[in-house]
């Protein structure tokens, strides 16, 4: 695609971002609606974040998505935050309208929405573990609570991040999170306990292949295994899950649909799910080859 002085930027803001199938995803969709917008990613951390905002405000940007690890930090930065992101406490979205950015969340609407058609599980009826507490289990988790899960477990390596997570969802949203330490010999008790097991925490995508945040011997048959990442398409923690039995799901629906959304707030054109979802069904496809 040609990109001129008109074309509208929009950036991904993360690191590291070799893995992300969203720049093809976006792209291809622009092209197949005739919109002048071009979607790249921009390799950034937390410590350089505020030098990359303050560049793109003075660019020719409509927005930007944001992934780890900056969902949280990019809160810093932002001149208005969407109620629903405030509750959550990260932004993976973000609108450039008349030189004010304004972050948003579509993040945890996309995986409920993803894990709800993929598994058939009537969620309020579930009891859930997360691996994680960084912006992309802050959004999971938080919508979790939101659409009434009577229990959420949360660990992270970060006791003060699972902490704070915990004490967000149970004062602002609902009493039904619970810190589990991190600890390898506590977690599977209380994994035993749940029906639904989230990995966000990143641990079995790249730099990080290979590894998984729980042994083997603790995923059981009855047990729904999500992992976030999306490439690979199967982390070691759904191989595994996987081998025991599990019905398990990847995050390739989760970023189909909050890619939609927010493809929608940055454009002004209905949610282009089907579009997206070809595009990825092809990218995956091709991998596999």
């Amino acid at each position: 695609m040609m990109v001129t002085v008109d074309t509208k930027l929009i950036g991904l803001l993360g690191e590291p971002l070799k893995q992300t199938f969203s720049p093809q995803m976006h792209n291809e969709t622009f092209e197949k609606l005739h919109l002048d917008y071009f979607y790249f990613p921009i390799e950034v951390n937390n410590e350089n974040l505020e030098t990359v905002v303050n560049g793109i405000r003075k660019m020719h940007f409509a927005g930007f998505n944001v992934t780890k690890p900056n969902k949280i930090k990019i809160m810093e930065y932002l001149d208005e935050v969407d109620e629903l992101a405030e509750k959550i406490g990260s932004v993976n979205t973000v609108v450039i309208k008349d030189g004010k950015l304004k972050g948003y969340n579509t993040d945890g609407e996309g995986f409920v929405q993803s894990l709800v058609d993929e598994s058939g599980l009537d969620i309020t009826k579930c009891s859930f573990f997360i691996f994680g507490a960084g912006g992309a289990a802050r959004a999971v988790a938080s919508t979790l609570a939101f659409k009434g899960v009577p229990k959420i477990y949360i660990t992270d390596m970060f006791e003060a991040a699972s902490n704070s997570l915990v004490n967000d969802i149970n004062t602002k949203i609902a009493p039904c999170a619970e810190m589990v330490a991190f600890d390898d010999k506590v977690i599977p008790q209380f994994v035993a306990k749940c029906n639904v097991l989230i990995n966000a925490s990143g641990v079995g995508m790249y730099p990080h292949l290979g590894e998984t945040p729980l042994a083997k011997e603790h995923l059981r048959k009855e047990l729904f295994v999500a992992d976030l990442t999306y490439n690979p398409a199967k982390t070691q923690l759904l191989l595994d899950a996987e081998a025991q039995g599990c019905k398990i799901m990847n995050g390739i629906g989760m970023v189909i649909n909050q890619g939609a959304k927010a493809f929608s707030l940055w454009t002004g054109v209905p949610e282009p799910v089907a579009m997206m979802r070809e595009t990825i069904n092809k990218i995956v496809s091709e991998k596999a080859k």
